[in-house]
């Protein structure tokens, strides 16, 4: 099993408030300080494919899986040849909080190799885009 790099944060909105966010695409270039633009095809659901164009001028296809109305998603992609990295996002109740988590799995034949460099360095931003996608859901 490929490990996990990523962290958590905790909200006041509700999972459906955090949800509706997360699940709007248009709205990531609001709060992910990497994205510019989501050009995605056929909605927010299991299977379906899109473009992530980032701020820094990269455009990276990826692919939606595992997702779950208000409990989570997964964003599948290759940054680099040989690897597979696979993007976790999930709600959580906790409590009379909610936690929103994201973590980054690095796969492939040469993901052991490169996951532990790649792993943190994809995961460093994490804590600012969770903060700032809590911020938007409590907003909501």
């Amino acid at each position: 099993m490929a490990r996990e790099y990523g962290t958590s944060v905790e909200t006041t909105a509700s999972p459906e408030k955090v949800w509706s966010v997360w699940s709007d695409m248009s709205t990531w270039g609001e709060w992910n300080p990497n994205v510019s633009t989501m050009d995605w095809q056929g909605g927010f659901a299991s299977g379906t494919t899109g473009i992530m164009n980032t701020k820094a001028g990269q455009h990276h296809k990826m692919q939606l899986v595992d997702v779950q109305s208000a409990r989570g998603f997964a964003l599948v992609t290759s940054v680099v040849p040989g690897t597979t990295f696979r993007f976790n996002c999930r709600i959580e109740p906790a409590g009379a909080k909610t936690k929103v988590s994201q973590t980054v799995e690095v796969g492939g034949p040469l993901g052991g190799v490169m996951g532990g460099m790649l792993g943190p360095q994809v995961s460093k931003e994490f804590g600012t885009l969770l903060a700032n996608l809590a911020r938007k859901a409590e907003s909501v």
